[in-house]
């Protein structure tokens, strides 16, 4: 028996005007349109200063920041961390129901865990001119083979149900007619039967208990920007359970020190922006050996060390596509830094996407 239907309220939402959730301190994202002749772009955790909301404007004529233009891109990341995998119904909102909507993606294997899928071509499953309230589902997806999103909704809402779904918070139809390459993350933990631990806070969040899951969403826009000889990094927060932290880089090749991708990087917040350029591929040396760290932002101690080896086994990005002149977003979903081992729940990871699929 897993849960029944929820409906959740935790969120993320890079600003279109502000940032909108439960327990977000900064703007988060750039998905705002560039203004003509300069950038809008928000804090986001990306520097010392950025530690409470406050949007920073650049002038294009001063040295600002601006986009690249391109395509309105979608990357949809499964950083729910206390199932294996998920599946998704992007249903048009306040109207949709479902009905004779396919689950995304087609596949009732779903989306496994720290797995990240671009959505293509973005009307496939992304309703058009509507706002969007998507559905994440988990369980056992073999029971949602055939069914429409409909159906699905209605079979989690039965008792003893094999699935559990929970809706997520609206996106604005405006987030899907700018020019950016968006990333949505589905985060925290959906709960079902037996997801209950004395250290389940430290899996899943603070606000988690087995009645009340703390499932939610992260909406941000990756930057495009490159320098053709580096390799250009920006790091997401999208581990529910996760304080505010830096985020560092080591490079896989001996006596090399760490180098800061992100600080006070708080859930839902995207940085560095500009991305980090300080590395060319032949500067990250080994890539299996590169470990991603987390660091407490008032002690400066070591909270987490994840080797690329094991990023790269779980991302859909080869070492070999790796290089100079192309742009990359470190994902990070599950359970806090330092989270005991052998709950229900996934460890702290990262999901390595395409800053521009």
């Amino acid at each position: 028996m897993l849960h029944r239907v929820r409906s959740s309220g935790w969120a993320c939402l890079g600003g279109i005007a502000l940032a909108v959730a439960a327990g977000c301190t900064q703007d988060h994202g750039v998905l705002g349109r560039d203004p003509s002749g300069g950038a809008s772009t928000s804090g986001a955790g990306g520097g010392p200063a950025a530690t409470t909301s406050g949007a920073t404007t650049t002038s294009g004529a001063g040295g600002g920041e601006v986009e690249p233009p391109g395509p309105t891109k979608l990357t949809v990341v499964n950083g729910v961390g206390d199932h294996d995998a998920v599946r998704f119904c992007f249903l048009a909102y306040p109207d949709g129901t479902g009905a004779g909507v396919d689950p995304w993606p087609s596949a009732a294997a779903g989306l496994a865990f720290a797995r990240a899928q671009a959505v293509e071509p973005l009307g496939s499953a992304i309703p058009e001119g509507t706002s969007l309230r998507a559905h994440v589902i988990a369980g056992d997806l073999r029971a949602t083979e055939g069914l429409d999103c409909a159906e699905i909704l209605a079979l989690a809402a039965e008792s003893a149900a094999p699935i559990v779904a929970a809706g997520l918070p609206v996106l604005p139809a405006s987030v899907f007619a700018e020019e950016k390459s968006l990333l949505l993350v589905a985060t925290g933990c959906l709960g079902g039967e037996g997801h209950t631990h004395a250290s389940e806070k430290e899996g899943c969040g603070d606000a988690y208990t087995i009645d009340t899951p703390t499932a939610g969403l992260v909406a941000v826009a990756m930057s495009r920007r490159t320098r053709f000889d580096r390799v250009s990094l920006q790091v997401a927060h999208a581990s529910a359970a996760t304080p505010v932290v830096h985020v560092e880089l080591t490079p896989g090749r001996g006596g090399a020190t760490g180098a800061t991708l992100a600080q006070d990087l708080s859930y839902g917040a995207i940085a560095p922006f500009p991305p980090s350029t300080g590395f060319s591929v032949g500067d990250l040396g080994a890539l299996e050996e590169v470990t991603i760290e987390t660091r407490d932002p008032i002690e400066g101690a070591v909270t987490s060390s994840v080797p690329m080896r094991e990023i790269l086994a779980s991302s859909d990005v080869p070492a070999a596509d790796i290089g100079d002149g192309l742009g990359f977003v470190l994902v990070a979903v599950g359970a806090a830094p330092g989270a005991e081992q052998g709950g229900f729940w996934h460890p702290l990871t990262y999901s390595l996407v395409r800053a521009n699929p």
